[in-house]
């Protein structure tokens, strides 16, 4: 259970200079709407083809509101499904390269310092655990992958929580009751590419140590905006009550506004854009008699735009003193009023917003992603598809040449095994094959459809080459003959083009989010009382042991695992080289190595097998008795002793 945080330094501005960085972050809002329109533009072209959305044609939608409607006779297009397979298979792989193990960053330390690496580490895997690290890092690897864009926040939050106690006064006799206290830890938040905005003359993997601005719109209810500013520190939280009253600031398809909510519309079957969120008063959206301002104080409305916004800026940019950078934080309500500020005084120093980019070639954000590499080759595999499919329709539907004297076109368009078709103006009919002339069936060939479904296969194995995949990388059966050793072989050379695009996310994103979830334990992190699920035991968390050995630190994760940090290939030949050479043990501790060893590894619960003293003392007696018993003269004396005592009383 987490206790107090540590007092923090009160950094925030003045109502005179939040009126000023308001206006400062619509300004980076606006800045570049143009390449913030075409950015959203190529989002949602590479959502709808994720989902296979793009087909929008007028026959495709009639035949699928056919089928959706019952009638399974009617033949949509297909879209071959190859973006969305290799996408799901790199987002797998990375989650088990980084996401599998427990905690997600492991802690590595010098021997004298593992003590407080267990008490880190134990901290770092409750956090990951409460605030949900997985989940979100699941989501970032999926835009990362889909837009070659993905972003996400890593702050330090503060939650209320309730813990369940006894009651130990007299007139409760033991009942339970609830504390409250504040949880504080490290939350990494995946952030909506749609409703960014951030400095795009950088880099987007640069953005956290070298770019100016980085903010990001989400739409709330007034119960959550109640809830955000209760947790809010109260010195840096002004305007409350003008942010409740505030207008609505929008929800909008436009591409090109940083000021609104952005909603794309991807599901065609789903119009999710026409949700009202704009209605000024909670009560009548909740069906209650009266207003707002009837009932209450404050003339609450039904939704906001809240808008987080980080920059890089000079203390003079809002009216203070100073020409010095620094890192500023603030929570503005409807782009009207700021009802939080605060200079971040973080030891990390830079901006809390990490960009993941697994393809980087150094052309920013114009780099393709996996899904522009495949999606073309998704094109033509389902453009061959619907050729075939359209022969089928012919089959179905048949091509005719009628007369519509004698043969009405409504009679002969209804698709049915057993049709009656009168025949008009019999009366012309000047001989017996009348009936076969008024209509004519033109003959019906299907020569290349088997080319064509063969022609697809290739192409979605040249996208399988383009992505660097295989069907055993999708759980898929590949014909060969290869021996075991050969099949592992030819699996890890396959691999190199996903372990390449690991070690892209490691070092651009995964190091800087290490580093910042490390730099905000030791200096938020409060002293507490942690069950480390490994160990099975309460842990003591000691902040003061913790930032003595901040340098001496290294966080760990499924790329680089502990046992690259530490080389343990070198370890345990050094180990098996003590067996044999009695003067090593005698100059170096082995034993002390081979618990560090495990501890590195996980092995904690080596602990619970530890012996007391008065066990190791009797451990150590039976291995003299053993060795005397090995002398003849020794055994015999040992009988003797044990038989005397046998036959005293």
């Amino acid at each position: 259970m987490a206790t107090q945080s540590p007092i923090s330094i009160i950094n925030t501005l003045s109502i005179p200079q939040r009126v000023e960085i308001l206006q400062y972050a619509k300004n980076c809002a606006e800045r570049q709407t143009s390449s913030l329109a075409d950015f959203r533009s190529l989002l949602r072209y590479r959502d709808r083809a994720y989902q296979r959305q793009l087909n929008t044609t007028a026959e495709h939608i009639k035949a699928v509101r056919a089928n959706m409607s019952g009638d399974a006779r009617k033949v949509q297009d297909m879209t071959v499904p190859i973006v969305m397979p290799q996408i799901e298979s790199a987002v797998a792989y990375q989650a088990g390269v980084y996401l599998t193990s427990y905690p997600i960053f492991g802690v590595v330390a010098y021997p004298k310092n593992q003590d407080a690496a267990m008490q880190f580490e134990t901290t770092i895997g409750q956090q990951s655990v409460h605030y949900g690290w997985a989940r979100e890092l699941i989501k970032v690897f999926r835009d990362g992958f889909k837009y070659n864009f993905g972003a996400a926040a890593v702050t330090w939050k503060k939650t209320p929580l309730k813990q369940v106690v006894t009651d130990t006064s007299v007139s409760a006799a033991g009942l339970a009751k609830l504390n409250e206290y504040s949880y504080g830890g490290n939350c990494i938040e995946r952030l909506d590419p749609y409703n960014c905005f951030m400095d795009m003359t950088v880099a987007p993997s640069n953005i956290h140590s070298e770019g100016e601005f980085f903010g990001w719109n989400t739409i709330i209810s007034r119960v959550q905006l109640k809830r955000l500013l209760s947790v809010l520190d109260p010195a840096k939280t002004t305007n409350a009550t003008a942010a409740f009253e505030s207008q609505f600031a929008g929800a909008s398809q436009d591409d090109s506004s940083g000021l609104a909510y952005h909603t794309p519309i991807i599901n065609q079957y789903l119009n999710i854009g026409s949700t009202n969120y704009s209605t000024d008063n909670w009560g009548k959206w909740m069906g209650l008699p009266g207003t707002g301002k009837d009932r209450n104080s404050i003339n609450y409305k039904d939704s906001y735009v809240l808008t987080h916004f980080f920059c890089r800026a000079l203390p003079s940019d809002f009216g203070a003193r100073g020409n010095t950078a620094k890192v500023y934080h603030c929570i503005m309500i409807n782009w009207q009023t700021v009802v939080f500020a605060e200079e971040l005084n973080n030891a990390h120093d830079l901006l809390p917003v990490v960009v993941m980019q697994p393809y980087e070639d150094g052309l920013g954000y114009q780099t393709q992603s996996m899904l522009d590499n495949a999606l073309p080759f998704q094109d033509m595999s389902s453009a061959l598809w619907n050729i075939s499919l359209e022969s089928k329709r012919r089959l179905i539907f048949d091509r005719l040449v009628y007369n519509p004297r004698l043969i009405d076109k409504k009679d002969i368009d209804p698709i049915s095994a057993v049709s009656r078709i009168p025949l008009r103006n019999a009366a012309m009919a000047k001989d017996d094959n009348a009936i076969a002339k008024a209509l004519y069936q033109i003959p019906y060939r299907e020569d290349n459809s088997a080319s064509n479904l063969q022609m697809s296969e290739m192409i979605s194995a040249m996208a399988d080459q383009a992505s660097g995949q295989n069907k055993v990388d999708r759980g898929q059966f590949q014909k060969g003959n290869k021996t075991k050793t050969e099949f592992t072989e030819t699996m890890a050379n396959s691999n190199s083009r996903q372990q390449l695009a690991s070690l892209a996310i490691e070092y651009q994103f995964m190091t800087p989010v290490k580093d910042i979830v490390k730099a905000n334990t030791l200096q938020h992190q409060a002293a507490a009382t942690i069950l480390n699920r490994d160990l099975r035991q309460e842990v003591q968390v000691d902040p003061v042991k913790l930032r003595e050995s901040m340098l001496e630190f290294k966080l760990s994760d499924g790329n680089i695992p502990a046992d690259k940090m530490m080389n343990t290939e070198m370890l345990t030949v050094f180990l098996q080289t003590a067996q044999a050479i009695p003067g090593i043990a005698t100059e170096f501790d082995t034993l002390g190595m081979f618990l560090y060893f495990a501890k590195l590894r996980g092995a904690y619960w080596l602990e619970d097998f530890r012996r007391d003293p008065a066990q190791q003392q009797q451990f150590l007696q039976t291995i003299r008795d053993t060795a005397a018993a090995q002398n003849p003269a020794d055994m015999q004396q040992a009988q003797a002793a044990a038989q005397q005592s046998t036959q005293q009383p």
